[in-house]
């Protein structure tokens, strides 16, 4: 018996994403933890949010040349680091989607730039910080509450 496809989404609850000339930005505004995709890793994502699914992905990109097999395992690790970061959740379609063609967007031989996702916290706290509630009366802006402060040790 023949395991389902796994088909991927953008968890767009927990998620913003911005594309810019040659990277994409997400942020997940529930973690504050930012991320930037490369050119070829926002490529696998948009073709996630297509309807691709994992197992088509290196036929998509590549057809049925070696280059497809070759880089099968590495296109799933990189979807399952999308998946661990809680970037996109598993999402079973109503309908076949994800239709593609005999044409690889990458044809035999030539170069391709494995996909990469990096993650940065030193805006953490601020992307974390509620706009609403915690808005400093003083400055109108918001701003991290101050640390409660930890009761003298009594000897």
């Amino acid at each position: 018996m023949d395991q389902p496809l796994r088909n991927y989404r953008i968890d767009r609850a927990r998620l913003v994403a911005e594309r810019f000339e040659d990277e994409t930005v997400l942020v997940n505004v529930e973690s504050g933890y930012y991320y930037s995709l490369s050119p070829t890793g926002a490529e696998i994502l948009e073709l996630l949010e297509e309807g691709i699914a994992v197992d088509n992905l290196a036929r998509v990109l590549f057809g049925e040349s070696e280059d497809s097999a070759g880089f099968r395992s590495r296109i799933a690790d990189f979807v399952d680091q999308l998946s661990a970061e809680s970037i996109i959740e598993e999402h079973q379609p109503e309908a076949v989607a994800g239709t593609f063609t005999d044409v690889p967007r990458h044809p035999p031989g030539a170069s391709y730039e494995l996909p990469v996702l990096e993650r940065f916290d030193d805006v953490r706290d601020l992307l974390l910080i509620d706009p609403i509630h915690q808005v400093d009366p003083d400055f109108g802006w918001p701003r991290r509450p101050k640390p409660e402060s930890q009761p003298e040790p009594r000897i």
